[in-house]
């Protein structure tokens, strides 16, 4: 049960970030938490919406639990499960409807509480690539030339415009291997084709310099750069299991055009990935709204657990 100002947490019982701001919280901040992982929902736990003219209440039972979103102090959004639907819902037409429902009303729901939610589900979604490169831009950020499309004629023509020296990514992750960033080579084009059943991102290729992963907690910023071993690693730090962290000190300029962004997307928080040229210069990737930021904590001991706590239990649950 949610003890009133209590933090609540939407993420999975074995998530290792979740369970680490759950132990801060409550050894450093002397707050209770509580973890709770909405995929419960529809099969097991009820969820219950009132409207009045007096008040509003959001209230979720979980195994024989109460969760009174109207009494927690604020709501980290972690990651978001599934919903679980009963094996009694067997036609695949009324499982999709069902699932679409759930969205629905889950989504309004998360939209309409009083509650503080770091970050809001409807600022995640809306976060997408194009519009992070577009307030980046109007944030004053320098971004690499960037084209989004399923035209293969235009990534053909953006290729030859950068002399072959092109990335390109997906929008997503993909559900079962790591989506990586990849060189965009002369043989690929051959396959462009395929391209009208999905777009992707294509991008001028950055010169290789420092890979910055910048950490940002309301207000408090921390920066750490990357050390990779293996040479795959060039382009995405991701791929070497192996990378180690350094703290590193960005520019004072820098640090408030992050904050911008993140205000201007609506977030709280948020890790964002840079690249810092040979010549000093940095150049905005994206922002990851619920990124992960232990490996950088264990490597540099930056606070990063402490100051998402910190942001949670913020005085009368302002966030």
């Amino acid at each position: 049960m949610a003890q009133p100002g209590s933090v609540l947490i939407i993420a999975t019982s074995d998530d290792l970030h979740a369970q680490a701001v759950s132990r801060t919280l409550e050894s450093q901040f002397d707050t209770p938490c509580l973890i709770w992982d909405r995929s419960g929902i529809p099969s097991e736990d009820e969820a219950i919406f009132r409207v009045s003219d007096i008040n509003t209440a959001f209230d979720i039972w979980s195994q024989g639990n109460n969760i009174a979103f109207h009494s927690v102090r604020s709501v980290w959004w972690r990651r978001r499960s599934p919903f679980r639907l009963d094996s009694s819902v067997s036609e695949q037409t009324s499982r999709d409807f069902c699932l679409r429902e759930c969205d629905a009303f889950f989504r309004g729901v998360m939209d309409s509480v009083a509650a503080p939610i770091v970050n809001s589900p409807s600022a995640e979604m809306a976060a997408r690539k194009p519009l992070q490169l577009q307030l980046a831009r109007r944030a004053g950020l320098p971004i690499p030339k960037t084209l989004m499309t399923n035209s293969a004629k235009e990534v053909r023509a953006f290729w030859d415009a950068m002399e072959g020296e092109c990335i390109y990514k997906p929008f997503t992750s993909h559900p079962s291997k790591l989506a990586e960033t990849r060189i965009l080579s002369e043989e690929d084009l051959e396959h462009l084709d395929k391209l009208r059943h999905a777009p992707i991102i294509v991008q001028q290729k950055i010169e290789k310099g420092k890979d910055i992963r910048v950490n940002i907690f309301g207000t408090e910023v921390f920066a750490a750069t990357v050390k990779t071993r293996i040479p795959a690693a060039e382009l995405d730090w991701r791929l070497d299991l192996t990378a180690e962290w350094e703290p590193h000190t960005l520019p004072d300029a820098l640090s408030e055009r992050l904050i911008r962004l993140l205000r201007l997307l609506g977030l709280h928080y948020g890790c964002i990935d840079l690249r810092q040229q040979p010549d000093g210069a940095y150049v905005f990737f994206e922002v990851n709204p619920s990124g992960q930021f232990l490996m950088v904590e264990v490597d540099t001991g930056q606070p990063l657990t402490r100051s998402l706590a910190k942001l949670l239990v913020m005085p009368g649950g302002e966030v």
